[in-house]
């Protein structure tokens, strides 16, 4: 087997930051891994540097995975930060899981599904002095507001076409907090079959533990609960904690493993 750089870029990173495994004696390749870095304090506060192996292939080449996490390791000691440096892993995939262990990544991050069954219990009120908005972000200029927030609070390049695939779903309505000062928090939710799905929440910061969170949760249940829907459900990223602990305190339960996002917690003082 051969370990080489990809030629070119790969989705804007640096070549030093892509692996390929090449099988020598017929070309094949045998797998891949591409290294992305986010910093985001917002979302991570307690890990900011955040640096994910994005890996191709089952199962994945011995030497491919030595280097692309040595590589990591040394991107997240150079930053200097209190850094994560994960992978995603299937749900079930007990091989990978097993494979990356003895490199000290650990099964203590996922994507959770989290349902509460309507009616919604959690007492909730309206902070003072805020507002609350309901709409369906049709105006052009508002998409183009949230797109720069959402995309500003997760790093990423979304655009109108990927926003409209939410709009256009059933029963889809943005709920606003607005404060004197601007925007409080904001909730986006959808209805499939009889679920209610709560798809993106966020508090600005000034206002989180203010009680914005809990309302708008409340909120979208009241729209769910309209709507005679049986249950609300949300999917979390669970080291995002403010979301994590915002859907817990108004009473959701963690039902489904979604993805696994096994890693390994490096300090500036680990070098």
């Amino acid at each position: 087997m051969m370990l080489r750089h990809s030629r070119e870029p790969v989705d804007g990173q640096p070549v030093e930051n892509t692996f390929v495994a090449i099988d020598e004696r017929s070309g094949e390749e045998l797998g891949a891994c591409t290294i992305y870095c986010d910093d985001n304090p917002v979302l991570y506060p307690a890990r900011p540097f955040q640096v994910r192996l994005q890996l191709e292939g089952h199962p994945i080449p011995d030497a491919l995975l030595g280097a692309a996490v040595a590589r990591g390791r040394e991107i997240c000691t150079e930053s200097g930060k209190f850094c994560r440096l994960y992978t995603r892993c299937d749900p079930d995939d007990d091989e990978t899981m097993n494979t990356l262990q003895p490199m000290g990544f650990k099964d203590n991050d996922g994507l959770v599904k989290m349902q509460l069954q309507l009616p919604f219990a959690c007492d909730y009120k309206l902070p003072a002095g805020c507002v609350v908005v309901k709409d369906n972000l049709s105006d052009p200029m508002e998409q183009k507001f949230f797109l720069e927030r959402y995309n500003e609070l997760y790093n990423t390049v979304h655009d109108f076409e990927w926003l409209r695939s939410y709009i256009d779903r059933d029963g889809f309505t943005r709920i606003l907090t607005v404060s004197p000062t601007g925007m409080a928090g904001e909730i986006l939710i959808w209805r499939e079959n009889y679920v209610g799905i709560i798809g993106y929440v966020q508090t600005a910061k000034r206002w989180r533990r203010l009680g914005v969170g809990t309302c708008m949760v409340g909120l979208a249940c009241e729209e769910f609960e309209r709507a005679n829907l049986f249950c609300a459900e949300a999917s979390v990223r669970a080291r995002i904690p403010h979301i994590l602990k915002l859907m817990e305190k108004t009473g959701f339960k963690q039902t489904d493993l979604l993805m696994r996002y096994p890693g390994v917690d490096i300090n500036p003082s680990e070098k």
